[in-house]
């Protein structure tokens, strides 16, 4: 895990919060999914992140509709807080107590956007909100085992907040200690300055966009290989060239045997310029090879690219560019993908999410609609979103319940033995994942309430086919208190029907 929890405030569809302090979530290690109804702030949870540590410019994201419906005033502003599992470090450079330049590094743990609106204009067609991104230091006594070694600089031994910003002590190699002061405008977020800070990457709805077009993902690849493929390039004879022009020949007489196109061409522009250009039909800029290049499929004879191979093929392609680009970064990443069900097989999707469970080298977040993304075996992953809340809370997780054999445990502790007894295979079924999509649930014994129960409301003139109701069979009596803990836990609104 890189990101261990967010806050937000006053962002899209989620408020001040009950303490004024915001919406506070927290990340698995590994892999969260954010399941809830459309509307329910998924989308928004996985842009506030991605304009956290992802590498938008944020002036030309950022409108007057990211605002809460309550935050009117001018006075209110966005927040938007991230904090780190581990470490990462700024490297500034300040004047020390005793006048000296310095260059310091500061560990910092979390990073931080504010957004508000502009109060005044200061120049023409100046951006409406004023926006700051910053990274904040740790306060306290610093552990110097977490820092690498770096003969060149200083590392920060305490730091203490101050109202200008902070205080950085360092200590000389004979021992003595200095001081610095560091104001909040240098701790403004610049990527070049931050070693070790995560970076995310984001897989919009908009598949297309990272496997095709001059600003997609696989563009970006691509200008870095050229890159790399002018470097390694030598001086003298180039075979590349020379076996390029040999095929490029061919190609020109196939196509204008008798170069009278390309004459023509000639004629009339030196008629005109009075300057022979010696135009010719070209096919590949040996300069820049890699210009032109594309993901395709060989079927054949045939180069099929992935709008020919059906929609579904571009997650996993653009899955696959994102993976390459992660495995090349020095920094951790973090992949965040939005629906990563979307026109994908119910195989896929099923192979997909076991391939993310199973990733190590990525921390993953993504919001779903499917119950295939999802595993009650891997309940820590789960984080429902129910009236601008996300569950599960950590004050139910840890209340105290008595089981019908007597024993005493937390909340999480019974879900830990339900993934342990691989309760999730056994006594939840698969296709009663649907609870957690629903907007309220009725619990019932088996399939005969379940297909029952419908018959006999629509009696007495109650059609629940009318109502955002799921009706779910535990499939046995004694399983129905294992559907109403995970929906005490998920923040589902249930009612449980049963006979004595």
């Amino acid at each position: 895990m890189f990101i261990k929890s967010l806050t937000i405030k006053n962002f899209r569809c989620f408020g001040k919060g009950t303490d004024e302090k915001g919406t506070a979530i927290n990340f698995n290690n590994g892999l969260t999914a954010f399941i809830g109804r459309n509307g329910s702030g998924k989308t928004a949870i996985l842009e506030a992140l991605n304009f956290l540590i992802g590498s938008d410019y944020l002036p030309t994201r950022i409108k007057e509709k990211d605002f809460n419906s309550d935050a009117k005033e001018i006075k209110d502003e966005i927040v938007i807080e991230g904090e780190t599992e581990k470490p990462f470090f700024a490297t500034l450079d300040v004047r020390s107590s005793t006048n000296q330049l310095e260059t310091i590094i500061i560990p910092c743990n979390k990073i931080k956007i504010t957004i508000k609106r502009r109060e005044k204009p200061e120049k023409v067609l100046d951006d409406p909100f004023v926006i700051n991104k910053y990274v904040l230091p740790i306060v306290g006594d610093i552990d110097e085992s977490i820092f690498e070694e770096d003969k060149k600089a200083r590392k920060a031994s305490r730091i203490s907040q101050i109202k200008e910003g902070y205080t950085v002590f360092y200590k000389l190699k004979d021992g003595q200690e200095r001081n610095a002061k560091v104001i909040s405008y240098q701790l403004t977020y610049n990527p070049n300055r931050l070693t070790k800070c995560p970076k995310s990457y984001y897989l919009s709805k908009d598949r297309d966009d990272d496997v095709s077009g001059n600003y997609s993902l696989i563009a970006k690849i691509l200008t870095d290989l050229h890159w790399k493929y002018k470097k390694k390039q030598t001086g003298g004879e180039n075979t590349i060239s020379s076996e390029y022009d040999t095929l490029a020949g061919s190609l020109r007489d196939i196509v204008d045997e008798k170069s009278v196109l390309i004459n023509g061409i000639n004629e009339k522009v030196k008629a005109i310029c009075c300057d022979d250009k010696n135009f010719q039909i070209d096919f590949v800029d040996i300069d820049q090879p890699y210009k032109s290049a594309f993901v395709a499929k060989k079927e054949g004879e045939k180069l099929l690219l992935p709008d020919n191979l059906g929609s579904g093929f571009n997650i996993l392609i653009a899955y696959a560019l994102f993976a390459y680009v992660a495995d090349q970064e020095k920094t951790p990443i973090v992949l965040i993908i939005d629906e990563p069900e979307l026109h994908m097989h119910s195989d896929w999707q099923k192979k997909m999410y076991e391939v993310f469970t199973n990733q190590t080298d990525l921390q993953f977040v993504y919001s779903t609609q499917s119950e295939n993304f999802i595993s009650l075996k891997n309940w820590k992953q789960i984080r429902s979103i129910s009236d601008f809340q996300v569950f599960p809370k950590e004050e139910i997780l840890q209340e105290q319940i008595t089981a019908t054999d007597g024993q005493n445990g937390t909340r999480a502790d019974y879900l830990d033995d339900y993934a342990a007894k691989n309760l999730h295979i056994s006594a939840i079924l698969r296709e009663n994942l649907e609870l957690f999509f629903a907007k309220k649930c009725v619990l019932v014994e088996g399939p005969s309430e379940k297909y029952g129960l419908p018959k006999l409301l629509k009696l007495s003139g109650c059609v629940v086919e009318n109502f955002s109701v799921s009706i779910i069979p535990a499939w046995g009596k004694t399983k129905i208190k294992n559907y109403q803990m995970i929906c005490k836990v998920f923040g589902i609104d249930y009612f449980t029907i049963y006979d004595n």
